[in-house]
């Protein structure tokens, strides 16, 4: 398997975190699956295309994973909220994002130094 770019990864990590805020807000950046499905989204493809495979030996891999599908079961419940018309239950959930977002990018850096430091 080629090198990855984990560079690539944390900046495409937060550039659907921005289209991710633009779809809750009404505007069509994002599809529905690319933003409630794990395996849908930038990142997502990422793992599924190989990526756990070859990273599997690093614990925080497997945690990325998990902390992946928690930002994106999430991000499906503020849909569901707010497709409910409970726009204040929606925000408190969205609230939540911002953590969740930022140990996908920290795991990401892990898995980084640990894969480096292997070579």
């Amino acid at each position: 398997m080629a090198k990855l770019d984990f560079q690539h990864w944390r900046i495409k990590h937060r550039a659907w975190r921005t289209k991710l805020k633009s779809f809750l807000e009404g505007e069509e950046t994002l599809t529905r699956e690319q933003a409630t499905s794990h395996k849908d989204c930038g990142l997502g493809k990422w793992p599924y295309g190989g990526g756990l495979e070859q990273y599997r030996h690093i614990s925080e891999m497997k945690a990325l994973e998990k902390v992946h599908i928690t930002l994106h079961d999430t991000v499906r419940n503020i849909i569901t909220l707010k497709d409910a018309g409970k726009d204040a239950e929606a925000k408190t959930e969205y609230a939540k994002i911002a953590a969740i977002s930022d140990k996908v990018i920290a795991l990401l850096t892990k898995v980084e130094e640990k894969a480096k430091s292997e070579l």
